[in-house]
């Protein structure tokens, strides 16, 4: 086996239709010392023969194919064994990296001694995936995860929810991956939640590249010749399972059970919100109001007191509401945040109320949604709510309509928004007027 710095892991199911754009970008990368392990997961269409065309014109492409079709998990863990690199990361047969991406992050990972970096993934549309973009971060940020290796556990627990599930987004030691027997679970869904959450709890030196660029872009489609195309909520619930028995084993929990439980709750809320079948979530919904909530604590009974409260209580609203309540819509790591930052909101409100001014909502997303539930359980308002998706006007949010940012700019003297990035458009938008914007992650202090 030839050494080479990087493998690239790449498995690949009837992906004849973007392979050859996956591989175009991989070919251009700027740091060219690595090898492309591809994982022929028996594909019924052209795929090999592209692989094969691409093989002949460029050497550091190599093929493996499986006898049978056995899945991303199955592939990976495969070409985890055949691969030749130092260090390690994983491309799906439809996506493309960022042409500098080896480059930044093998520079970060030799000059840090990293068990693993991290850098931007975006999900995109087809016809945005050669756009490119950045990602803005605020200062917090960049001091905490970007300047200096950190290991997940010096973090606060609910920062542990910053870090994609995404393997795609890291680059890896490989020495790292082996001398902790880490592998991809089998499971025909989140099959990669066990392998790179078990890394972020054992990595040592983690460090976030200090480079906003997007470097992995993610193609948005749903087809059934996706390679874990089926998703199914409880493979979600058996990858956190498994995350638990593990840490239990390991020796690791009592250190980690306040991260693992942030993570917990809120994979198992999004497990709910992103299953479209109604009648599959409703079902898995009640599983864990029946049972599977119950049966993870009981891992580690001793544990379940000490859990922090806004946890704990969400938690408890599997016992005490019903699927069709609609909770897990308004939880989320915004809502964590407003929560325990709460005080500081509401003299925000106070101040502007005792200045007789008005202040309007900008943005009527998920996040916007949570702002308006949190200000209605502290008796609070906002004078208007607006958008610039014209899809949105005359909608209802909250009790709010939704209107034009026109019809409302002139009434208020300050507008407030729930991201960094909706803040900057919006500044950028309002630059010629006299119209204080503020960025609630900010008051909250969101990293």
């Amino acid at each position: 086996m030839n050494k080479t710095d990087i493998s690239v892991i790449m498995p690949i199911y009837n992906g004849e239709k973007y392979l050859e754009e996956t591989l175009d970008s991989l070919l251009k990368q700027t740091y060219k010392d690595f090898e492309i392990i591809c994982i022929d997961d028996a594909s019924t269409d052209t795929t090999r023969d592209i692989l094969q065309r691409y093989r002949r014109t460029d050497d550091r492409i190599r093929i493996l194919k499986n006898a049978e079709h056995a899945g991303a998990a199955f592939s990976r863990n495969r070409g985890i064994r055949a691969a030749a690199g130092k260090y390690i990361t994983f491309l799906d047969g439809d996506d493309i990296f960022e042409e500098d991406m080896f480059y930044a992050a093998r520079n970060a990972m030799i000059e840090h001694s990293l068990d693993l970096v991290m850098y931007e993934i975006k999900t995109v549309s087809s016809e945005h995936i050669y756009e490119k973009q950045s990602v803005p971060r605020n200062d917090r940020f960049i001091e905490k995860y970007c300047m200096s290796p950190f290991s997940v556990c010096e973090c606060e627990p609910i920062e542990f929810l910053n870090w994609s599930d995404s393997p795609w987004s890291k680059l890896y030691r490989k020495d790292f991956i082996i001398n902790n027997r880490l592998e991809f679970q089998s499971l025909p869904s989140s099959n990669d939640v066990y392998f790179v959450n078990m890394a972020l709890f054992l990595a040592e030196k983690v460090l976030m590249l200090n480079d906003r660029r997007v470097m992995v872009y993610a193609r948005e489609h749903n087809v059934s010749t996706r390679i874990s195309s089926n998703r199914d909520p409880m493979c979600a619930y058996k990858a956190m399972e498994k995350i638990g028995t593990e840490l239990v084993g390991r020796e690791i929990f009592p250190r980690a059970f306040q991260h693992y439980y942030h993570k917990l709750f809120f994979a198992l809320i999004f497990a709910v919100r992103k299953t479209k079948d109604e009648e599959k979530a409703m079902g898995f919904y009640n599983f864990l109001q029946q049972e599977g909530v119950d049966r993870l604590t009981r891992l580690t009974p001793d544990y379940r007191k000490k859990i922090d409260q806004y946890i704990y209580q969400l938690s408890e609203k599997y016992k005490k509401e019903d699927y069709f309540s609609g909770w897990y819509w308004y939880e989320n790591v915004f809502a964590y945040y407003l929560n325990k930052n709460c005080q500081k909101v509401i003299a925000l409100f106070q101040l502007y109320e005792n200045r007789g001014m008005q202040a309007a909502l900008w943005g009527a997303g998920i996040n916007g949604g949570v702002f308006l539930r949190f200000l209605q359980s502290h008796g609070l308002k906002v004078s208007e709510v607006v958008d610039k998706d014209e899809k949105k006007w005359g909608k209802r949010i909250s009790g709010y309509e939704i209107k034009k940012p026109k019809e409302v700019l002139g009434k208020v003297k300050a507008v407030l928004v729930c991201t960094l990035e909706l803040y900057r458009e919006v500044v950028k938008e309002l630059e010629n007027q006299e119209i204080e914007v503020i960025n609630l992650e900010d008051i909250i202090e969101r990293v």
